[in-house]
């Protein structure tokens, strides 16, 4: 059962993403994208955390979202503009200004743009080839737990605290 609660939320989550790039509300979009990966962070981390962290978001950015996404960034740099988008909806925010040295900063693009100039410092990311990253990397991820017991448990168990669930079981 927890199972399709876990593939029926990331389904719906996934579907939302696309729904919002599709009527252009493309930093929804974003946010709703960096959410999901909390949300896969939040499910995998550590059974012993109570709250995801900074290194756990890295973990699984570098475990599962960055192969294959051919990215000219880091999980770093994804962390810092995660952060700077949901917290202050803006390029960057209070601690990636800090360390601009450290971390590059991101610049979105979407449609049919597909390159744009920016410094040599800085990421230029197609929202399309940024959706693409996650699904493969959800598809990863899921693919692991068929060999990670583990994992599979932990996943199962927390995906019956999904509030939507809680939702979907009354109505039954």
């Amino acid at each position: 059962m927890a199972k399709n609660i876990y593939e029926s939320n990331i389904h719906a989550l996934l579907k939302a993403i696309d729904d919002c790039f599709k009527s252009k509300e493309s930093l929804s979009g974003l946010i709703l994208l960096y959410s999901l990966v909390d949300i896969m962070v939040w499910l995998s981390r550590d059974q012993h955390s109570a709250d995801s962290t900074k290194s756990d978001f890295i973990r699984w950015v570098e475990e599962f979202l960055l192969p294959g996404a051919n990215f000219a960034c880091t999980a770093d740099d994804l962390y810092s503009a995660r952060c700077a988008l949901i917290h202050a909806y803006a390029p960057e925010w209070g601690a990636s200004m800090s360390r601009q040295s450290e971390v590059k900063k991101i610049h979105y693009i979407w449609g049919k743009v597909r390159k744009e100039t920016s410094k040599d410092e800085d990421v230029v990311l197609h929202l399309d080839d940024l959706v693409n990253a996650l699904k493969n990397a959800i598809q990863r991820f899921n693919d692991s737990l068929s060999y990670n017991r583990a994992l599979s448990e932990l996943i199962d168990d927390r995906s019956k605290k999904f509030f939507i669930s809680v939702a979907k079981e009354e109505l039954e």
